[in-house]
């Protein structure tokens, strides 16, 4: 399991605005290419692909963002958007 205190909340923000609109790829654990927009993704989406990244700053990125979710109090049927959006209502 991973520590999400190892990537501040208000330094992640921006990478995952960023992201948002992203199409982000990864191989499964059966070697299929999964492909989804960055907004659609779950926190575990987000763990899966980090763990299926090859290049480290991908790597990197999708465990900045599962943690990011898992501070944001994301369900299991969260998305980044949804985490988003609330925190754009939540920070005016």
């Amino acid at each position: 399991m991973m520590d999400d205190s190892m990537y501040p909340v208000d330094a992640v923000r921006p990478l995952a605005s960023s992201l948002r609109r992203a199409v982000l790829s990864w191989h499964d654990a059966d070697h299929r290419l999964v492909e989804k927009f960055a907004e659609d993704m779950t926190m575990q989406d987000f763990i899966d692909a980090a763990e299926d990244q090859r290049e480290r700053t991908l790597r990197q990125h999708a465990r900045m963002m599962a943690a990011f979710m898992n501070h944001g109090g994301a369900g299991e049927q969260t998305t980044l958007g949804e985490i988003l959006d609330r925190d754009r209502v939540w920070r005016g």
